[in-house]
């Protein structure tokens, strides 16, 4: 056995050396200092479009009346009517049954259209257009109208003359290089349409009488908007293209 003598300058050494340590371990450990946050700034949404009071209104044509005088009016009033004959053809075409993809959007129709006039089936002579081979607008002036058109029903119109007179620029359009079949035209180019209107009425989202209708033909998720609709209403190539069109007739129109 060994036996250890400790010296008290030694111990008094080691004393020292522990009260030290535990004044070190005992110091507050200075906290980087933080930058203060931005003040945060309230984003004020934009007011409403009139159009888009319209088709976002519980009673849609009283909202209206207010425009009556307006250029808009009869656009408004064609949307109104497009999306309140919804209810009524899903009867002619026997789809009756529950759909809980349509059912919330066919519900909400028919509360907003409650007011308005059941929608005639007529469908005047100016939009009962030409079968695409019996069109023979020349690909110059088929463009011109692209260009020029002012309503949607006038944009479709110059647009299917376009593709008959084999005028569209479909290898620009479509980078995919698709290039469309009669049918396809005509159902891609309305879709397309309803996004540039919802766009430039800035109507596109759940609530719009533009959506609902799509999500009431088609079926949606509950609260989608009209992207998202007819996302799910299109087969994947189909959207996509519908997305192709939509740029095109922004960058031709600007041009």
């Amino acid at each position: 056995m060994v036996n250890r003598t400790w010296c008290p300058v030694t111990l008094s050494l080691l004393g020292i050396a522990s009260i030290l340590t535990v004044l070190l371990l005992m110091r507050p450990v200075p906290l980087p200092t933080l930058s203060p946050a931005p003040a945060a700034t309230a984003e004020i949404a934009p007011a409403p479009s009139a159009g888009a009071q319209v088709l976002l209104a519980a009673e849609p044509l009283g909202a209206l009346q207010a425009l009556i005088e307006s250029p808009q009016a009869q656009p408004l009033r064609a949307e109104i009517d497009s999306a309140c004959r919804v209810p009524v053809l899903l009867v002619l075409d026997g789809r009756r049954r529950p759909d809980p993809r349509r059912d919330p959007a066919l519900a909400e129709l028919k509360r907003r259209c409650a007011l308005v006039p059941v929608p005639s089936m007529y469908v005047p002579m100016e939009e009962m257009r030409a079968p695409l081979n019996e069109r023979n607008a020349s690909p110059i002036d088929a463009l011109a109208a692209i260009r020029s058109a002012q309503t949607a029903e006038e944009l479709l119109s110059a647009w299917l003359d376009a593709y008959a007179s084999r005028a569209l620029p479909q290898h620009e359009i479509f980078p995919d290089g698709r290039r469309l079949l009669p049918s396809e035209a005509e159902m891609l180019m309305r879709a397309a349409l309803d996004v540039r209107e919802c766009e430039r009425l800035a109507a596109c989202g759940p609530g719009s009488l533009i959506t609902l209708r799509v999500c009431a033909l088609h079926g949606c998720t509950p609260g989608s908007d009209l992207r998202m609709a007819w996302h799910e209403a299109l087969a994947p190539r189909d959207f996509e293209a519908l997305i192709e069109i939509h740029r095109w007739l922004k960058r031709i129109r600007k041009a």
